[in-house]
């Protein structure tokens, strides 16, 4: 049940990570130019599939949250949850049955060892699965010029609405003087306030 809330966060970030200010392009500052071409590089990488491009595009607080996935304890992540259905398995096990057939249908939709994957290697297995040429001419659709109604500046961060497009908002944040790939504010807050309670505990 907690992985499916983990998985569910995680499926409406990758929706808008794969899927993807001025109504002038031709107002845009330098900044704005920069997210925007940053935009089309990440639809470049989708565009060749290249999981791993778009790893290294990804702000480290996405880059946490899919860490978080592989690696959680409390929720439980996918180390974790692998590992104690796979002992559910053993034939010494009081496990019933229907149980194990239960069991071996959720493993089939998880890494098979999971342990010795890096949150990057799991981005990669997590996603490659998903690009395909469909969302590439989507994504490339999304996010093309004309389809930018505005993008605004705010210090570090910037937040682009798009004419058409579900969702039409997107975040990006400027790190180390390039701009990546952000978690919408929602999953932001949500990913601060878990990380103050893990320094409480």
């Amino acid at each position: 049940m907690v992985l499916r809330s983990v998985h569910t966060i995680i499926a409406i970030l990758f929706a808008a990570l794969v899927l993807a200010g001025c109504p002038q392009s031709t107002d845009w500052n330098a900044d704005q130019e920069a997210v925007h071409k940053a935009m089309l590089e990440w639809s470049s990488a989708v565009t060749r599939q290249s999981a791993e491009d778009m790893w290294d595009r990804l702000s480290p607080d996405a880059q946490d949250i899919f860490k978080r996935e592989l690696e959680g304890t409390n929720p439980a992540g996918v180390r974790a949850t692998v590992a104690m259905n796979k002992t559910a398995l053993d034939p010494a096990a009081l496990t019933s049955d229907n149980d194990r057939a239960r069991i071996k249908a959720l493993l089939a939709t998880l890494p098979e060892d999971p342990d010795h994957m890096t949150p990057k290697d799991y981005y990669i297995w997590r996603v490659k699965p998903d690009l395909t040429a469909e969302g590439a001419e989507k994504t490339a659709r999304l996010f093309s010029r004309e389809n930018v109604e505005s993008i605004t500046i705010e210090g570090e961060r910037a937040t682009v609405v798009l004419k058409a497009g579900d969702p039409k908002r997107y975040s990006w944040v400027r790190h180390d003087g390039v701009w990546k790939f952000d978690v919408k504010p929602s999953i932001l807050r949500a990913l601060e306030t878990a990380r103050e309670r893990e320094k409480q505990d």
